[in-house]
């Protein structure tokens, strides 16, 4: 029997979140034995001793796929440019199975290869006798722990291009990059390409997020009713300052969640002013019989304030897009340390973003159902958000009939975390016999769906009894949707200027605690 189990050189903390997030069985590379029936694919993030450099070429070159990234000094770094520091890497290569990734913002160095124009030259496969290696030209782990942040632009159409301020690191495109590198090494050896599910059910999660920044009890109200129409459970964060004489209104939301997003809608470096503001809300919010287990940063800050100041209470998850958006979850850090809380990104545009640009609402529902088309054609969830008092509220009910109509998987903010963490916690080993090609378990695999690809447009779902009896849930097939062409791209980064400016005003409004 063959391991399918990712080996790692150093498995440092990002790492360890990105294979975590992928839901893979990994571990670090141990040299003893054979590693041609430990490892179906290893990654060389460090370099390593003249003896262990000779079993990996052997590894390799007995038919072994290898990805290598800029840490790494065994196969063609030659080929490399000089390194060259870049925001946005633009796909405009030929790769098909990496066609619906557009761009890749990194604001960091790469190492672009001569002759390559995948990503700029960022990616290069390689064969080596009977194996192949993928060299990729940054170091994925170092990007995933990035905590910078900047205003950036979301495509829609010519000049009504929303922005909003967000992590620099496109982390979820990220992942998805290797994720499609990784099967390309399981594919070309013959081999299925195994991870958890990202859902509780086969359908993909939705969730909807509600900062109640300073709304009043009509417009609560007015957004709640509509969550209870279609049966969509809402996650309210509340700005507690705006409700405090009322918060016994929020009793009354069934199927409602309550969470916190500060006493007062403010943000600050200073560690006892975040404090104090969350230790307030959050008693209010117990005095009022609530207990939350969720937080959000005002403005969707994250910072090594916010960071340190989280340590002191017990929430299970928070959610801030200047840490990451567009996303599974993955666990908050600080320091290279993992913290309890979990991290929830959401797509960061609200309508808001878009009535700044001029849209109408009947333009603002054409954007959230185009976002929501492309994230269920590679069966990401889809995470929205909204303010109550901003304008375009009755478009809510259009997208939440589809993702009815749809039968999406819908949950609140607690609800997806717990189903996060049972992911993260559980571990499974999975075999194959090279001639059979059958696969064998082991692990705790009650409940969870197991994703089986033997190919970049289709997959199966299936579950796995204690019986080590594999049960199909459904074959599934990836969707094509029309991306942007590399000069539509080019558009989000022009006007520099004016993204400076409205990120100049945005600071100068910010209410600072």
């Amino acid at each position: 029997m063959k391991n399918l189990c990712i080996g790692i050189i150093e498995l440092t903390i990002g790492w360890k979140i990105i294979l975590d997030q992928i839901g893979v069985w990994y571990e670090e590379v141990d040299f003893d034995g054979d590693l041609a029936l430990k490892y179906s694919t290893i990654i060389v993030n460090q370099s390593v001793t003249i003896n262990q450099e000779e079993q990996l070429h052997k590894y390799n070159d007995n038919g072994s796929s290898i990805l290598e990234t800029s840490s790494g000094d065994l196969f063609s770094h030659a080929r490399f440019t000089a390194k060259k520091k870049v925001k946005r890497l633009i796909n405009t290569g030929a790769i098909p199975f990496l066609a619906h990734i557009p761009f890749l913002d990194i604001f960091s160095e790469a190492e672009l290869y001569n002759g390559q124009d995948n990503f700029d030259g960022l990616i290069d496969f390689e064969k080596h006798d009977q194996g192949i290696v993928c060299n990729l030209g940054i170091e994925p782990g170092n990007l995933i722990m990035s905590n910078s942040y900047t205003r950036k632009r979301f495509f829609y159409k010519k000049d009504m291009h929303p922005d909003e301020l967000v992590s620099n690191v496109s982390k979820g495109s990220l992942i998805e990059l290797i994720i499609c590198i990784l099967k390309e090494l399981h594919f070309q050896q013959g081999l299925p390409f195994v991870c958890k599910w990202t859902s509780p059910k086969e359908q993909p999660v939705f969730t909807f997020r509600v900062d109640s920044d300073y709304g009043d009890q009509e417009s609560v109200t007015e957004l709640q009713n509509i969550g209870k129409q279609h049966q969509i459970p809402f996650t309210w964060f509340l700005h507690i300052e705006a409700h405090e004489n009322w918060l016994g209104l929020f009793k009354e939301f069934q199927n409602s969640e309550i969470a916190l997003h500060g006493y007062e809608h403010g943000t600050s470096i200073s560690y006892e002013h975040v404090f104090n503001n969350i230790e307030r809300g959050l008693q209010l919010l117990k005095d009022s019989g609530f207990y939350p287990k969720g937080f959000c940063a005002p403005y969707g800050i994250w910072n090594d304030t916010l960071a340190e100041v989280l340590q002191k209470f017990e929430f299970e998850y928070t959610s801030e897009f200047t840490i990451g958006y567009d996303s599974n979850p993955f666990p908050s850090y600080h320091l290279n340390n993992e913290l309890k809380s979990l991290q929830i990104p959401i797509h960061p545009i609200c309508t808001g973003s878009l009535n700044r640009k001029g849209a109408t609402t009947d333009e603002m529902k054409v954007y959230f159902l185009n976002v929501m088309e492309n994230k269920l054609a590679r069966y990401e969830p889809v995470m929205f958000y909204h303010h109550p008092l901003q304008s375009g509220t009755t478009l809510w009910n259009d997208v939440f009939r589809k993702v009815n109509e749809l039968k999406l998987t819908k949950l609140s903010f607690s609800e997806y975390a717990e189903f996060w963490k049972n992911r993260l916690n559980f571990s499974f080993e999975v075999f194959i016999n090279p001639k059979t090609k059958e696969l064998v378990f082991s692990g705790s695999l009650k409940d969870l769906l197991i994703q089986v690809s033997k190919n970049q447009t289709s997959f199966e779902l299936i579950k796995v009894s204690e019986h080590q009896e594999i049960q199909s849930c459904g074959e599934f097939n990836y969707h094509t949707t029309n991306q942007p062409a590399k000069e539509e791209i080019e558009q989000l980064s022009s006007s520099k200027l004016q993204l400076l400016k409205t990120s100049i005003l945005d600071w100068k409004n910010r209410n600072r605690l």
